[in-house]
């Protein structure tokens, strides 16, 4: 959706409204919604509500990406773009809401970190994936990419015990994607660890992975488990611009 790198000073973030669905699409959401916890219920998976975030546009423009963002809750996005797109898109396309996802690809030197994620999350259970998730909708606004970076730093001390402080230098976007799969736009940023992620294994979030995959960039993924569209494009991402000296 849009090709980086690009530094937090290249990002800006507006605001804009959100039209609400319909009272009978409202009623879908909020039945189908109640199956879906009850199932997880008796699954012993995670599902919650909270207010998130939704990607409305976005551009870039003299190398800047712009993006414009709305509120909305995970719930909605869960039922329109997640669970029943299909029905959406024929009955109330203009109800699918995507909401944001805010990622990031952890390296230190030819190795590339994945969290394997535990069969409680709501989406890709038991495939590697980038550290991150939904962006939450923030207490605070700019104009600019910090917000994204409390976010994103908010992900990696509650999933991994991380502090920004472990990070070599500021992460940097790599680019806007669009999981084919899901249907959901992520925001996928690069981060050097300054030591190995090994080391951080005893604080790993047991509730959304199961362990970490530590794989060597230079090789293909043969064994263990699959690895979600997006983190490869990460991969490969970074892949290039380490070989055209850019990283």
């Amino acid at each position: 959706m849009a090709t980086g790198p690009f530094t937090v000073e290249q990002i800006t973030v507006a605001i804009t409204g959100h039209l609400p669905p319909p009272p009978e699409i409202l009623h879908r959401i909020e039945a189908l919604w109640d199956d879906y916890m009850l199932a997880a219920s008796r699954d012993g998976r995670m599902l919650f509500n909270s207010t998130v975030a939704s990607l409305k546009s976005a551009a870039v423009s003299n190398g800047i990406l712009h993006l414009e963002l709305a509120a909305t809750d995970y719930k909605t996005f869960l039922v329109t773009t997640l669970r029943d797109r299909a029905w959406f898109e024929v009955n109330s396309p203009t109800a699918i809401t995507p909401a944001l996802g805010n990622s990031i690809l952890l390296t230190h030197g030819d190795t590339a970190y994945l969290g394997v994620r535990s069969k409680q999350v709501a989406a890709y259970p038991h495939w590697a994936h980038l550290f991150g998730g939904v962006m939450d909708w923030p207490m605070r606004w700019s104009n600019g990419a910090e917000i994204l970076l409390e976010h994103l730093y908010k992900e990696l001390e509650e999933e991994l015990g991380l502090a920004s402080d472990n990070l070599a230098a500021p992460p940097t976007v790599l680019a806007l994607m669009r999981d084919p799969v899901l249907a959901q736009p992520e925001l996928v940023w690069h981060g050097e660890l300054k030591q190995p992620l090994a080391q951080c294994t005893d604080a790993l979030n047991a509730q959304e992975h199961d362990t970490i995959l530590a794989l060597p960039m230079a090789d293909i993924l043969t064994a263990g488990p699959p690895a979600t569209p997006v983190s490869w494009a990460a991969i490969g991402k970074v892949r290039q611009l380490k070989d055209n000296g850019l990283l």
